[in-house]
Parts: structure tokens; sequence; C-alpha cells
């Protein structure tokens, strides 16, 4: 049984903060407005963690260094947060920086992504701006006390340890480092612990410490250097114990804590936040794992997946989806060339398989038998079921094989295809060239011509990529491992190919219906054609032991659900519209719909441009003295009078200012709380990807401005700099209300009624994954009269409202001669009066009046979860607040307001107040306000 506390140091800190009486942080604009991203949920959690821990940190006056790690997945913006991580300590004057990883590939990608304006994945503004300051970052070898920019060594930890044992001309040393605050940012972290991993009962191993490392050190080697090196000689600057204040620290990103107790034991008080890849998966912002095999050869095996490629292209072309490209990564088993099945060999014959591709290699698609595979549950056989939708495709679109041929060989051509190992590689060791670097790293451009990837094990670390949709394991068989105990456990191939998915995983986003565009939006409509870009593919053959191992691998670390997803069908009850025609036929159902705003009168920039008409007078030194006279009949006099009121004008642009002017009013601006000058919301508006583009003859560079200035000025550079950023202040304030036009094109309509039985949406097919809660909320609902669906299924707070229902539906049928509650399953839908947004209420409340006999009301109600609430503990200033306000306002206007008139029959709306079973006050008294129930 494990001895070490199970509680991580982010589930500690509010307890600890409230002792302390800390407030809860905000993230600073300093950091906001400098970052070229906006932030996520989850990276914007982990961060008010790492805000309150300083804060923490601060109060109690702790003076030791900070060692913090983020356990986060890959492909959750771990390198955002460090570059958010880098703005804080700057701000506490902390600008020499160390980021080191055990591979060059890590480093050279996030060399770009931190320092290099140009690149596309670049993190921060085209232009860092700290309290009035540009701020540049600059990558170094050796650090300056003279240089108040950042300043950040990259290097390997083979680097790092060789650098603090030879000392160089213009090199880092150990004692230069010991004498300076500096900030390590450790990445791919879990690597980290060599020494850790010795500790076995109460004789600890001394790991022997190299001083140097040769450049074909083994890689045990170099990680027996991490721990000494990296803790011990830098953070502690090499003392056991700190007699006067360390201001180091060293932040560790990992994706995986590896399985061993005491690493566990050691990072458990360090984790600043955990967001693993079973919580990114089920957030919903990846791809879905899926697992195909089949008793194919290796040749069926890869054109089986060269066709889930077309297929998915094709979607993509359908629905209008930009620069989708699809690439596949094909498994070898081996580096070294004289073994079979190594990498080498892998990418001749698919080079060759794609040069000589006749239509009868497409024959296979015969052997697949539509009945046979309708109800298959294996879930490694799920993806076969694609090859139905694909045939079925080709048959509505009378497409033949050599439709596909024509693809495949204009796609994968030999110039886009690429292996990692390259010559400077040996037998075991796989090296890439910095270009084969480059073209691995930026696999979304739409100028990356790379479609298909060859590795062994290349991958398997530090590297993701969206558009990743298939691996292809191009060798059979497996390897078998043992856990401590001697059981049996997945080999170590098995456990590199989980890791490998995990780089395929990330979401490809595009843009549907106004669904987020990050996350899958087909869960529930597994059916839908654009689902299969919602889903990654791993490719292997039928071996029923490697299966299971791989399987129960993926399960065992939740990628994988216990259960498959099935169909479900929901309706209504037969027994309701049986046994109470009255109201099922009578009853009227209120809805609305989107409308275009009115008052949107402008629909691009250039109708805004051709019609802004913008005036600024620059006030200039004016002084008058005068003597007031008292007497009625009297003239004031003046006796001094200094100054000029002649005025002309000047006739500019906005891109004739100097740029830090205007970034500095927009700034100003942007500090407004839900400025739309924000960055993050610009981006969104304006479609661009620095601050600097809306200079753009096409965006806000020709917008006019006109300044009013004395006769005597000439030009723009006789207005003083403070009197330019006033004015463009003024203009910005008034392009924000322009675009806010721009930017609010719907609304919402007015309620209006249609008979309920008229709806032909109560009938639904739902892609679910049973949970034994659901099923036993589901076996009794089905004997309550009130609840009119046939199903149920649910989140923990929807299944919290049931019950409070449950629990109070006397109260509520006491006082109603009717009361009937339907689960919406995402078919009904309104849209707010503001923004047109839409929004399915999960339950609708039917009641009716026992005291008036022709009055019905209308109840929308809506489970919410914690994680939406806002700083005061409710949901009004929440990332969902938009929804409780809309509810508000459907109260207001058709529940107190006015009675909605049907035919002969009385109609009253309530929204109620978002629920939370935690916090169910507001609720409760919205109960009695509105329905006068006692609950």
């Amino acid at each position: 049984m494990s001895l070490f506390p199970i509680k991580y140091l982010f589930e500690e800190l509010i307890s600890k903060a409230f002792d302390l009486d800390i407030r809860k942080p905000k993230i600073p604009d300093y950091i906001k407005d400098n970052l070229r991203f906006e932030l996520f949920d989850w990276q914007q959690k982990a961060l008010l963690n790492f805000l309150l821990y300083q804060d923490i940190k601060q109060v109690e006056e702790d003076n030791n260094p900070t060692h913090l790690l983020f356990n986060m997945a890959t492909g959750t913006g771990k390198t955002l947060l460090m570059a958010a991580v880098i703005l804080y300590y700057y701000k506490q004057g902390k600008n020499k920086f160390i980021f080191f990883v055990n591979q060059n590939n890590i480093v050279g990608k996030t060399e770009d992504n931190l320092t290099n304006p140009l690149h596309n994945k670049y993190l921060f503004q085209q232009n860092i701006v700290v309290d009035d300051k540009i701020v540049n970052i600059k990558k170094v070898d050796s650090f300056s006390n003279y240089d108040e920019d950042i300043q950040i060594l990259f290097t390997t930890i083979h680097g790092l340890h060789n650098s603090v044992y030879k000392v160089k001309e213009d090199s880092i040393f150990l004692e230069q480092l010991q004498k300076d605050d500096i900030i390590m940012l450790g990445d791919e972290a879990h690597h980290l612990n060599a020494t850790t991993k010795k500790k076995k009962g109460a004789v600890q191993e001394e790991l022997e410490i190299i001083t140097a490392l040769s450049e074909k050190a083994s890689q045990d080697q170099i990680e027996k250097s991490w721990e000494h090196t990296v803790i011990e000689l830098l953070l502690n600057k090499g003392k056991k114990i700190n007699t006067s204040p360390n201001h180091n620290a060293l932040i560790e990103f990992t994706a995986t804590v590896p399985d061993n107790e005491e690493v566990k034991k050691k990072y458990v008080p360090k984790t600043i936040h955990k967001f693993d890849l079973k919580d990114f998966l089920k957030a919903g912002y990846t791809k879905e794992i899926n697992l195909v095999s089949s008793s194919f050869d290796k040749r069926k095996r890869v054109l089986q997946t060269l066709l889930f490629n077309w297929y998915r292209n094709e979607i993509a072309l359908k629905y209008n989806i930009p620069n989708f490209k699809p690439v596949i990564l094909f498994r070898s088993k081996y580096i070294d060339k004289e073994q079979q099945n190594n990498s080498q060999e892998d990418y001749e014959f698919f080079i060759n398989l794609i040069k000589d591709l006749k239509g009868e290699d497409f024959s296979f698609l015969n052997e697949f038998d539509e009945e046979a595979l309708f109800n298959i549950t294996e879930l490694y056989k799920k993806g076969q079921s694609r090859i139905i939708d694909i045939k079925r495709y080709m048959l509505e679109n009378k497409l033949t094989s050599s439709n596909i041929i024509t693809y495949l060989q204009g796609a994968f051509v030999e110039r886009n295809c690429i292996i990692t190992n390259s010559k400077k590689g040996t037998k075991t060791i796989e090296k890439t060239e910095a270009e084969t670097e480059r073209l691995l790293n930026s696999l979304e451009d739409k100028n990356n011509h790379i479609r298909a990837i060859f590795t062994v094990q290349r991958l398997t670390e530090g590297w993701d990529v969206l558009n990743l949709y298939d691996i292809v394991r191009m060798y059979e068989g497996r390897d078998e491992g043992k856990d401590e105990k001697g059981d049996r456990k997945a080999g170590k191939s098995t456990t590199s190919e989980v890791q490998l998915i995990g780089r395929g995983v990330r979401y490809y986003p595009f843009e549907f219906e106004g669904k987020e565009k990050n996350k899958r939006k087909f869960d529930n409509q597994l059916n839908h054609e654009l689902r299969v870009l919602e889903e990654f593919y791993f490719h292997s053959d039928n071996n029923e032991k490697y299966l299971n191992e791989l399987k129960n691998e993926l399960k065992r670390q939740e990628l994988l659900p216990d259960k498959d997803k099935f169909l479900k069908t929901y309706q209504l009850k037969q027994t309701f519209i049986d046994s109470d025609k009255e109201f099922y036929n009578n009853i009227k159902l209120y809805y609305n719909n989107r409308l275009t705003n009115p008052n949107k009168r402008k629909s691009t920039l250039k109708e805004v441009k051709d019609s802004f008409d913008f005036f600024y007078k620059v006030e200039t030194f004016k002084i008058n003295e005068t003597t007031v006279n008292f007497e009625v009949n009297e003239n004031d006099t003046t006796r001094f009078k200094q100054g000029t009121s002649d005025s002309k004008t000047l006739a500019l642009v906005l891109k004739n200012f100097e740029n830090h002017i205007i970034r500095k009013a927009i700034n100003s601006i942007a500090k407004r709380d839900n400025s739309l000058l924000r960055f993050n919301r610009l981006k969104e508006e304006l479609n661009i990807n620095s601050i600097d583009e809306i200079m753009k003859d096409d965006l806000l560079g020709l917008f006019p401005i006109t300044l009013i200035v004395p006769k005597t000025y000439n030009n723009l550079d006789d207005v003083v700099n403070v009197n330019q950023l006033s004015a463009l202040i003024r203009f910005f304030e008034k392009v924000t209300l322009e675009l806010q036009l721009i930017s609010n094109p719907y609304i919402g309509s007015e309620f209006v009624a249609i008979p309920f039985k008229e709806m032909d949406v109560w009938y639904k097919e739902k892609s679910i994954e049973e949970e034994q809660e659901n099923i036993d909320l589901e076996r009794d609902l089905k004997d309550k009269d009130w609840y009119i669906y046939n199903g149920f299924s649910g989140t923990s707070e929807e299944r919290n409202l049931i019950n409070f229902l449950k629990d109070t539906m006397a109260n509520f049928e006491s006082e109603y001669g009717k009361v009937f509650l339907l689960r919406n399953e995402e078919v009904y839908k309104i849209y707010d009066f503001e923004k047109g947004r839409g929004f399915q209420p999960d339950f609708l409340l039917f009641l009716k009046s026992s005291k008036e006999e022709l009055l019905y009301y209308q109840v929308f109600i809506e489970p919410k979860g914690s994680q939406f609430e806002d700083a005061s503990g409710n949901f009004k200033e929440g990332k969902e607040g938009w929804k409780e306000t809309f509810l508000e306002q459907i109260t207001e206007k058709y529940g107190v307001e006015k009675v909605l008139k049907a035919e002969n029959k009385d109609y009253k709306l309530f929204g109620l107040p978002l629920y939370n079973a935690k916090n169910t006050v507001n609720f409760k008294k919205a109960v009695k306000d509105c329905l006068e129930i006692e609950v």
C-alpha cells in the first residue's frame, strides 16, 4: 500500500489560500495581451493554480527555490503555458531562462515557438509590451547581466550537463549559473528521474555521476545526469541547505509521469496542474481513438488505409473545409537496414506500391459483407464499417477505383513521403536532418507537402500534429513484458505504440454550424459524414493476443472506454400519447428563430471604411485672463490672451501613425472589460495572426483620420505623441462600435407557438456509452407519469436535477393540474435575443394551472456543472452566463410583462436560473417566485 500523500499540490491550494486570506487571482493583462493565442479553459486553470501558488509563497515569505510540475497531455498547449510562465517571471524581474529537454528535435521546435516571430506557431505577439516597454526575446548561448530583454538558452540535457563541466570560451559554466537567478523549463520531464527510480528500500544506491558525456553516450548515461545536474547543482545552487534566499525555479512539463512509486511520490507535492490524455479525450478536444485490425497482409493493410485517407479528403472537400490534408504514419519494426521490416524497406515498398496502383488492387472492397458487419461489437473491428461507408459513397457519387488512384498517385508522390532516419543514423538510433525536422513540425501548414511518414520510434515523444489520422503497423507479432511481480504486461513496443497513438489524437479544428471549432462535434451523431474527421485509426494485423494487450494498455490509461458506444432511440412514451390525449393534442410549444440583425447596417470592413468619418481636435496651449465686471450693463474685459484659434485639418489614415503609438492605444482600450480590441477577439473577428496586421490596407490601415490642428502645423510629426495617442484612443473607440455591428449579425426573434404534436423531432437516435447511474435512473423514470420520454442518458448534473425533481414532484403536482417533464435530446433549439446564439435547454417542464382552466406554463430548465461558475460561485459572469441572462429575459418578457395567447388558451414562459446541485438557492427562489411552489 502506498504511503505517500494522495492529494496533489493543486488540490491543497484553495484551502491554504483561504487560511491565509488570499483571494482568487486573475490572469493579468500583461500575460493575456502578449500571448498570440487565447488560453483554453484547462490552460487558464493551470495558470491560475500557478499564480495562486506564487501568491501563497509570497505571503509565507518562502525563500526556497520553486519546483513545480505541469502534468498535461500532448496537444493541450504546454508550450503556450510555458510562454505565460516566462512573461510572469519577467514581470517579477527574472530574465534568464534555460529550456532543456532530452531530444534535439524538441529543442528546435520549441525554439521556433518562443523566439521566431515568422514561425506559424510563434506564441507571443509580434511586439511584447510589459510596463509600456517593448521587450525582445533572445536566443542566447550565455547570459549577460547587461541585457534587460528575455534571454533563453535552449539545450538538451546532454548539452547542459557538458556545459556545466566544460568551461569554454563564451559558454555557460557552473560558477556563473550558480550566481544568477535562473528559471529552468524542463520539457518531457519524466526523464528527470533516473536517481529517483533507483530508490528502492532503505539502502539507497548512489548513482555514479559522469563528469562529461561523450557524443555517443547512452540514454541511460544521459538520464543519470539529469537530477544531479539540474536539481542539485543548478536549482539548489550546489547547496544541501539554503542559508540565503534562492529565487531559482524549475518548472517541469510532461504528458506522462512514469508508473513508478518513487517518482509518483516525488511529484505529488509538486504537481500544480493535472490534465492528462484521458482528461483531454473526455473533454472532447481530441480525435476519438479507434483500432482496426484485419487478416490482411501488409499490402492490403496499406491499401485499406489509403482508402480511409481518400475518403476523408473527399468529405472535407464536400463540406468546404479548407487546407485539409490527412497524413498517414507507417511504423516499422527496425531501424537497421539489415533487418527485415526496417523503415527504409517499408518506405521503398510504399513508393513502388503507389507507382504501380491498378484498379484490381481495390477488389478487396468486395470482401466486406455489409450485413455481417452491421452488428459487430468488437472495438477493433469497428473501423471496418468505414469501408461500408466508402462503398456507399462511391456508389452514390458514381466513383470508381480510377478516381481513387488519381488522387493517391498525386498525393503520395515520393516528394510527399518522408523517412525519419537520415544517413547520420545508426542501426539503433534514428537521426533526422534539420529540414526533416522542420517539415515534421509544420505538417498542418498549407504549404507543407508531406503526406506520409515512415518511422520506428523517432516520434513517440515531443511531437504533436493535428492532421495525423492513421498509423499503420507495418509488421506483425508482439513482445511481452513482465511487471515487478512477474505478471504479464504489455511489452515495450506495445507501450511505445500507445505513446505513438497519443501523438495522433490532436483534433484538427474545423467550423460547422457555429459549433466550437476545436472540439468534437459528432459524439452523438456517429452516422454524420463529418464524424470521420474526428476519428483516429490504428491499423494492425489480426493477432488477438496483441490486440488484447494493446486494448488493455489503452484502457488501463483510460484512453479507451470500457464499453462501446451504441445507438439508442428516444421518443415520447406511448402511454403519455394514449392516456393524456387532451393535453398531447392541444398543448402548444413555444420557440423562436434566429434572424438577421436589422441594426447590422454594415456587413464588411469596406462598407464601414467608405462611410467612416472621424475628426479629432488637437488641444493646444491657450490662456485667457478676464476681468469680470459685476455692473449689469458692463462687459467683461479680457486683459491677457495667448494662443490662436486658427486651425486647419490634416487628412490621414491609420497606417500614417507609428506602430508603437497604435499598439499603446489598442492596449489602453483592450484593458476594459470584454473589450473587442483584446487580441483573442480581434483575431476571431478580423482573422489576423498578429496585432500589427490591422494596419493592412484591406483591414484598418486606410481608415480615415482627420486631425484639426493649429494652422502652423505642417504634418503629423508636428503633433506630439501624447496628442496622437489621445486621438487614436478616440478613433479605436469609434471603430469598436462599428465592429460590434459587424460582429453581431444575428438576433433571436419573438417566441411563437406550434402544436406540440406537430413537432416531428421528438424521435431521436443518439450514440451513447451507457453508464450504470443512467440505467438505474431510466428504470425508475419509466414508471413516472410526469416523465414523458421513454429513456434517459445524461451527465451527473442532469441526474442531480432529475433526482431533485423526483424528491419535490409532489409539491408541483399539489399546485398544478398537469405536470410533465421532457428531456430535450438535442432536438429543440431556441436563440437568445441579443446575438441569436443557439441554446438547447436540457429540460422542458409543462404545467397546467389547477386554478385557471386555460392557463399553461412552459418552463426552461438547464443544469450546469461547477466548472462554469464565476468567481462569486454563480454563473452570471461565467462562460455560460449568457444563457442565464437569456432565461431571465424569457421570464421577464413572457412570464411577467405579458401573457401569450394561442387560440383560446393563455401561456406563460419561464426560464429558471441555471441549476447546480451544490448551490440551489437561486433556483429554489425562482421556483417560488415564478411558479409559487415551495421546494
